[in-house]
Order: C-alpha cells, then sequence, then structure tokens
C-alpha cells in the first residue's frame, strides 16, 4: 500500500508501507524531539544511540541539532540484509 506523506509546505513523499521504512526527513538541522518523531522512538533512546555515537550529532552550545542527510547514512549503514 503506497502512503503520501506531507514533508514541507511545498514538498510530498510516497513510500510502501508494506516495508517499514522512516519516512524522509526534512533537509534541515533537527532538534531531539523532531528526530525522536521521526524515528518514533523515545528521547530517552535517542540518548543512548547519542552516547554509543551510533547516530551523528551536533552540539551547539546546550542544544543537541541532527542533520537528517547524516543519520540516514548512519541507518543504512546498520541495516542488515536477510539472507536468501
Amino acid at each position: 500500500m503506497k502512503t503520501t506523506i506531507r514533508i514541507a509546505a511545498t514538498e510530498t513523499a510516497t513510500y510502501n508501507s508494506s516495508a517499514w521504512y522512516p519516512p524522509p526527513p526534512p533537509p534541515q538541522l533537527l532538534t531531539e524531539r523532531q528526530m525522536c518523531d521521526w524515528l518514533n522512538v523515545s528521547k530517552r533512546h535517542l540518548f543512548c544511540w547519542r552516547t554509543a555515537k551510533l547516530i551523528p550529532f551536533i552540539k551547539i552550545g546546550r542544544a543537541v541539532r541532527f542533520r537528517a542527510a547524516d543519520v540516514q547514512r548512519a541507518l543504512d549503514s546498520m541495516t542488515i540484509e536477510p539472507k536468501p
């Protein structure tokens, strides 16, 4: 089943919901809350991934931000393909 989602006011994307993939992220720096919503994880879980250096992040003063494209690449590199 194909689903269309709204990314920004001018962008939409379609993804196949029969295989779960997170929807495409917006192309800017994301806050912790936005990243949690995008990945569908808790703030604590995101914190654990961050401290384990599983996903890249940027510190601007005390603020933590995530570049969506960098996180997507990190998730892609962690993907394990099933054996045929």
